[in-house]
């Protein structure tokens, strides 16, 4: 994940207590964090420096207590443990500490290892899709029924707002405005749910965790809410 990544994904996760954030995506928030009030402070003798800082700090202050969050998830341990931050010299040491771990291997109770979705999709029939190849998707159940729609480099973004690809009436049951994307990472198509209200799942139940990327291969079937908004990937 590159510095510009990181950014973009923790701002992204505003106030997201839930899943898992890389080591990665975590230092680079706080080297963006560093950095930023390092410049706030050398400018502390303008008129209305002091201003802007206490603007940023407020407008940061979530999204750090989320990403630390979710880093302690990626790790194996409660989110609760950011209040030991609390505890002068020796909690934060022991919290720098935990912070620098690698991601806990495979899923863990707080969901999938968000550097998995490469080795999860070789683990799919053994199959690495090329992103030239011709994937489609086709709506099984649901309004669109019958529908082909293709996977494009730009990937295909579903919900009720008149930018998706992929779009439901107003009004469709279980269907967020933005809800979900099918998109590529490296050569694989990749399913992330966009913080939807009521959920993105496979077809065997299981509920993709908001913005982390589930790979995915032909044949298989996931659905946006309810079985009634029922797709399938094809090639």
């Amino acid at each position: 994940m590159s510095f510009g990544q990181a950014i973009v994904r923790v701002f992204s996760n505003y106030a997201n207590f839930q899943g898992r954030a890389r080591r990665s995506e975590y230092w680079y928030f706080v080297l963006f964090y560093g950095i930023v009030m390092l410049c706030l402070s050398l400018l502390a003798l303008i008129p209305g420096a002091v201003l802007l800082t206490v603007i940023f700090w407020l407008g940061t202050v979530v999204p750090n207590l989320a990403v630390s969050w979710r880093r302690l998830h990626d790790t194996g341990r409660s989110g609760a443990w950011v209040f030991l931050s609390l505890v002068p010299l020796v909690g934060v040491l022991i919290l720098i500490l935990w912070m620098a771990e690698d991601s806990q291997p495979g899923t863990n109770p707080f969901g999938p290892n968000p550097k998995g979705a490469q080795a999860t999709a070789a683990r799919h029939e053994g199959r690495n899709i090329s992103q030239r190849a011709a994937v489609q998707v086709q709506c099984i159940n649901g309004p669109m029924q019958g529908q082909t729609f293709s996977l494009g480099p730009q990937g295909l973004w579903f919900g009720r707002d008149a930018a998706c690809a992929v779009r439901f009436p107003d009004g469709t049951p279980g269907i967020s405005r933005v809800h979900c994307r099918l998109g590529w990472d490296r050569g694989v198509p990749v399913l992330v749910d966009l913080n939807s209200r009521f959920g993105t799942f496979l077809v065997s139940g299981k509920q993709l965790p908001p913005n982390y990327p589930e790979a995915v291969s032909p044949g298989a079937r996931f659905y946006l809410g309810n079985p009634g908004n029922l797709f399938q990937i094809i090639s």
